[in-house]
């Protein structure tokens, strides 16, 4: 009688536990949550796509100029190393807006790099669940959306997910909206990816140019004809 009233209570402490813990379904609808306490390193500056190494957090909004037939499926699974399968697409036949931002590993190892995406504070108007956030190896096909994905934020939340990036190649991350042509702001920050910042400008001296044969044999020429004149003025 022990061991079944033990067993019952330990069963009873289990169900207990999972259903006060946040269990987050596969829905695609975004996942209303509570205020974010998620927080950057940086405050998020803006950065356009193609910067070879993000410095910090980066604050993107939607432009509205990039646009892609269907969207990612939210599947609630945020992708861990080394990535995770394509989840597939959702509502094709809809427009959605995109935004990509592309960086390099330029190291010479494979690197396990986190994005933390947070859509919920950035911005005069937060796109809060209206954004998703997938990563991509070597380059974006909008037309081909399961081409090279290595793995995505899972959810419209404020979170981490990571993946790998091979040595020597680009990371794309691509942002799309998930209402339609929905326009809003959000931020992510890259991190532990090994890459090299574009180098600043060095300042270069003012260039004289030199005097050339040419030119020093026409000064000659014209001081030896202004010496021959006053010579023979003198006679």
């Amino acid at each position: 009688m022990r061991v079944i009233a033990l067993s019952g209570l330990l069963t009873g402490l289990l169900l207990a536990s999972v259903t006060h813990a946040q269990v987050v379904p596969a829905n695609d609808v975004g996942m209303s949550v509570v205020p974010s306490t998620f927080s950057f390193s940086s405050l998020p500056e803006p950065q356009g796509p193609g910067v070879s190494c993000p410095t910090g957090a980066v604050a993107g909004t939607f432009s509205g100029t990039t646009v892609q037939d269907g969207r990612i499926f939210r599947d609630a699974i945020p992708s861990t190393c080394p990535g995770k399968v394509y989840p597939g697409i959702f509502n094709a036949g809809t427009n959605f807006n995109y935004e990509s931002y592309t960086y390099t590993n330029t190291s010479s190892a494979a690197a396990c790099v986190t994005v933390n995406f947070n859509p919920d504070t950035v911005g005069a108007v937060p796109c809060t669940t209206n954004a998703h956030a997938s990563a991509y190896i070597g380059s974006y096909d909008p037309a081909n959306q399961a081409a090279n994905f290595v793995g995505d934020v899972g959810s419209s939340l404020a979170q981490p997910f990571s993946f790998e990036v091979p040595a020597g190649q680009n990371m794309v991350l691509v942002v799309t909206n998930t209402s339609a042509a929905a326009v809003c702001d959000f931020g992510f920050e890259v991190v532990d990816l090994p890459c090299s910042a574009l180098p600043a400008p060095v300042p270069q001296p003012d260039v004289i140019p030199s005097n050339s044969n040419w030119s020093l044999g026409l000064l000659a020429l014209v001081l030896g004809a202004i010496g021959f004149m006053v010579v023979r003025s003198r006679h």
